[in-house]
């Protein structure tokens, strides 16, 4: 599937520009997590990748959320990007769902982008092993925050918010943490652990974006349950890229977020009879009779979805 990626090589300047789209950005941010401390001029390319991500998000947010959804499900595009740019999108919804101010946003997008910069490779393996973790990966997973936050001071990183963000992105509650970032420290938390479950491993399936959201927050402390449901209304249930049964037997995939988090804009893409239709077709899915059944994993979707499609189908639908 063609994801938003632009023909011809991946451009970005040692002054940090950056050029083309969502899978441009995610191989440019893959190398230089990858590179970690031997990379050349890493301050400024994540400045350029924060800048044109924040940038893309903002023309188009229903793309963004698509195109880094369908790559999560990708693992041959790597993981630890993806993880890292959709966990920033999630934060950045989040937070402005929460009306926290510009600075607290920005924030948490550079954490969200370096805070696994401590096991980037690691990070790629294990989402491809078949195999339960060994006693050195539960170790590199246990203390890479620390790892992650001491190659970022040694690259040059000096805002301390974002140093205590990546410290204690897996300990937000940390008494060594800085006071006025608890909050902001826990939207960092829940967004990582929630695209973390919705990614699948070779170990199990991954969860759909309303399974992962219950399996956080249910019965969860209400701090968490504020964030919780901050973080559902600005993704929606069933986020743009994601896949879901209608009542009517079609599987569809979800385009864009709806005016409620349960009835996003959907196409169906399979029709009752379980054949690949060639033309999407627009389902308005507060209707009742093309209401959502259940969410679908991606792993029971076995046709490609053509983003030129789902473009096109936006437009002509003006959503």
């Amino acid at each position: 599937m063609n994801n938003g990626s632009t023909p011809g090589p991946v451009l970005a300047s040692p002054a940090g520009q950056v050029q083309g789209g969502w899978l441009d950005l995610q191989e440019i941010l893959r190398g230089l997590l990858y590179q970690g401390e031997a990379a050349v001029s890493p301050l400024p390319r994540l400045k350029g990748i924060e800048e044109k991500a924040l940038d893309l998000l903002l023309r188009d947010p229903e793309a963004g959320l698509f195109i880094l959804f369908q790559a999560l499900a990708d693992v041959t595009l790597g993981y630890c990007a993806t993880h890292a740019l959709l966990t920033g999108v999630v934060c950045e919804l989040t937070a402005h769902k929460l009306g926290l101010p510009d600075s607290t946003k920005r924030v948490l997008f550079r954490a969200a982008l370096t805070m696994n910069i401590g096991m980037a490779r690691a990070q790629d393996n294990l989402a491809r092993q078949s195999s339960t973790l060994n006693e050195a990966q539960r170790k590199l997973i246990q203390e890479h925050p620390k790892i992650s936050l001491e190659i970022l001071q040694n690259i040059g990183v000096t805002d301390e918010d974002q140093l205590d963000h990546v410290r204690w992105h897996h300990d937000p509650e940390a008494s060594s943490g800085m006071v006025g970032n608890l909050e902001s420290r826990r939207i960092l938390c829940v967004a990582d652990i929630f695209v973390a479950k919705m990614a699948a491993r070779k170990t199990r399936l991954a969860m759909s974006p309303l399974g992962a959201a219950k399996s956080i927050f249910l019965d969860a402390p209400a701090e968490t349950a504020k964030l919780g449901s901050a973080m559902a209304a600005a993704v929606g249930f069933y986020p743009p890229g994601t896949y879901v049964q209608l009542l009517n037997g079609e599987k569809a995939v979800s385009v864009a977020r709806g005016l409620r988090a349960n009835s996003p804009h959907v196409l169906s893409i399979v029709n009752a009879g379980g054949m690949p239709l060639s033309h999407y077709l627009y389902r308005d899915t507060s209707s009742p009779q093309f209401a959502i059944r259940a969410p679908l994993n991606a792993e029971k979707i076995k046709v490609g979805v053509s983003l030129a499609k789902v473009l096109q189908a936006r437009t002509d639908r003006g959503v």
